[in-house]
């Protein structure tokens, strides 16, 4: 990884922090920020993955950038709960930030969190 690289990799895990930090509590405003992290983790892994593989993405929809991913012919190697999930992750990227009604369960925040983790850990992004 370059140093650049490395930097990305030190911000999507204060993303996984803040998530666990969200997820873990009891205040609903709080969980939501935290569903709002790991989906910004998520998406940073995606990007950093595929840039270590010469392929530069932008945006937040999750399907759309392993698509381009996948059509790139760039294998990023993503968890299958990412993939089944990734409408759910992205909507997290801005109902939790606009829409305080949007209730967001702890368990889904930790599945996310554990699977987005052992996947950046992995492979080429160790």
């Amino acid at each position: 990884m370059t140093d650049e690289q490395k930097k990305y990799k030190a911000m999507i895990l204060a993303d996984l922090k803040m998530a666990l930090v969200g997820g873990n509590s009891d205040d609903k405003y709080e969980r939501l920020l935290g569903a709002y992290h790991v989906q910004q983790a998520i998406e940073k892994t995606i990007k950093l993955k595929a840039s270590m593989q010469g392929l530069n993405l932008w945006g937040h929809d999750i399907d759309h950038l392993l698509n381009e991913c996948k059509k790139a012919n760039v294998d990023i190697a993503p968890p299958a709960k990412i993939r089944q999930n990734a409408v759910m992750y992205t909507g997290w990227e801005a109902d939790c930030r606009y829409y305080p009604s949007k209730i967001i369960r702890k368990d889904s925040i930790f599945a996310a969190h554990r699977v987005t983790l052992e996947w950046l850990n992995s492979g080429d992004t160790k």
